[in-house]
């Protein structure tokens, strides 16, 4: 952290700066732990600005409505220096699928999933152009199909169209929009926050899911799914199979963020990560 941005966080928090952890494996900001109370992120680029903005405005209206706790974020910005910054949340990282949470996160998704929330925020989704974002996102992709070989391409491709052809019969809801087992916080026993807003959107609610059905373990999936229906949550008949399929993009992502903002570091591992989940 440099001198004038941590001069400015003690200004604006009114406390001392006693001690500094860099938590640099964002791709979207660069996080700091200050003095083990507080988190602050900057922006690694202009237009992630507009995301921390958004979840600034959204969390407060959102956090009422949920079980578990989601802290709001403050946005300083000026000439000189722009970052967010929220309390520390107690609680690890999932790390790996804890079942004493499943239950805890069912309920935590069935009440973000009918909030309505994001009516004030976030801009209205149509059923025409959540899959015109999806296809955008597939044309992106071809610059990654070009890093695999025949069979791979092939495979990769059966799945973008199978995605694609099935006419969105779910409704677009509410989603965090990267919900990994690092933005799931739990400590003895209890679900202690959720992290990392920045993403959140109108999407298919199957989005929520791609980790926690198709990375976690059977017992985990199976009792957060049950938990999640019981409490209000809509599980159609394809609800996994997208959830699938958005566990399986996962990496596609990391290398398409690597090939557009030169990050060749990304670009290897995510091919491997795209390999081992093609179907």
């Amino acid at each position: 952290m440099d001198e004038q941005l941590r001069l400015r966080v003690q200004e604006l928090l009114g406390l001392d700066v006693d001690s500094v952890v860099r938590i640099d494996h964002g791709w979207d900001s660069v996080a700091y732990d200050i003095n083990g109370s507080w988190i602050v992120r900057v922006p690694r680029r202009a237009e992630v600005r507009t995301a921390l903005r958004q979840e600034a405005e959204l969390l407060p209206r959102l956090a009422p409505e949920l079980p578990a706790p989601v802290l709001g974020v403050a946005v300083f910005e000026s000439d000189e220096t722009f970052f967010a910054v929220h309390r520390k949340l107690p609680g690890r990282p999932l790390g790996s699928a804890e079942l004493v949470v499943a239950r805890e996160l069912g309920r935590f998704l069935a009440a973000l999933h009918s909030s309505g929330a994001a009516k004030e925020v976030l801009p209205e989704t149509t059923a025409p152009e959540w899959l015109d974002s999806q296809a955008a996102f597939g044309d992106r992709c071809k610059a990654v199909l070009a890093l695999l070989n025949r069979d791979e391409r092939l495979r990769a491709q059966a799945m973008f169209d199978s995605h694609l052809s099935r006419p969105p019969h779910f409704e677009l809801v509410l989603v965090h929009g990267d919900l990994g087992p690092d933005h799931i916080l739990w400590s003895e026993e209890h679900l202690t926050g959720v992290i990392d807003w920045s993403d959140a959107r109108i999407d298919d609610p199957g989005l929520d899911f791609a980790w926690l059905l198709h990375g976690s373990n059977k017992d985990f999936a199976e009792t957060l799914l049950e938990t999640y229906s019981t409490e209000g949550g809509r599980v159609d008949p394809n609800f996994r199979e997208r959830a699938l399929y958005f566990h399986r993009l996962g990496p596609w992502h990391q290398v398409v963020f690597g090939l557009e903002r030169g990050r060749p570091e990304l670009v290897e591992p995510g091919l491997a990560g795209i390999r081992q989940r093609l179907p």
